[in-house]
């Protein structure tokens, strides 16, 4: 491990966040490591596997985020287990359907439910931190893996779109106001594409998630964008 990671990684179990708590820190790590290597799998499949990869990459790419959430008090446990367990159950389904070779998926589930297990038993680690704590077995060079393709597009650090601000409680939108969101949304998709509620949730800001899920149905009646994905897992397309 490199010297400047160790002393990062010092600070982050003696933080008010992780303080007591390095069991969770080295849960946010392994989840952390599970999305880099999904993402890794994406990349080395065929055009149509990186297109039915993306919903389960952008859902164990959220992972890291709910497990800090949990950590600091914001989230129930069964809420962090409910999204685990899916990501699981998607890993496995991918792996049944040949989109992530047997032998990765069977690496990437145990991997999972590892992690179900640390999150549901409050164990508590030892603080002693080694590099192994944040290292997933590597992964084989099997044939099963094609040929490595163009990095999809990903939402860039520090992208922003015009704040609107949201409207008081009990107060309707004027028309002008939901045709400047439905377009500034429309344009971000049609912009970066694969997206998830919550990536658009953090640049357009002044109103909720259910706001933007509303308005994105819309935009889909319409035929404008295409929606992949169930619930949490759902990210949007233009058509």
């Amino acid at each position: 491990m490199p010297e400047g990671n160790k002393k990062f990684h010092e600070f982050a179990i003696k933080s008010i966040l992780f303080k007591g708590h390095t069991d969770l820190y080295l849960c946010y790590l392994k989840a952390e490591k599970i999305a880099h290597v999904l993402s890794l799998l994406q990349l080395r499949s065929g055009a149509e596997g990186s297109d039915k990869l993306q919903p389960l990459v952008s859902a164990a790419s959220r992972l890291p985020e709910t497990v800090l959430h949990f950590a600091a008090g914001e989230m129930d446990v069964t809420v962090v287990l409910a999204d685990i367990f899916s990501l699981l159950s998607a890993t496995r389904l991918a792996s049944t359907q040949r989109f992530i070779a047997n032998e990765n998926g069977a690496i990437l589930s145990t991997e999972y439910e590892q992690l179900a297990e640390k999150i549901s038993g409050g164990t508590r680690l030892s603080p002693f931190v080694s590099e192994a704590d944040f290292l997933l077995p590597s992964l084989p060079a099997s044939e099963s893996l094609l040929p490595l393709l163009q990095a999809s597009e990903t939402l860039p650090q520090g992208a922003a779109v015009k704040d609107i601000k949201g409207q008081n409680k009990g107060q309707k939108d004027k028309p002008s106001d939901f045709n400047k969101r439905t377009s500034l949304i429309l344009e971000f998709v049609r912009k970066h594409k694969n997206v998830s509620i919550k990536d658009i949730a953090k640049v357009i800001k002044g109103f909720s998630e259910k706001t933007i899920q509303r308005e994105l149905g819309a935009l889909i009646q319409q035929g404008l964008v295409v929606k992949r994905g169930e619930r949490r897992w759902s990210i949007y397309s233009p058509k």
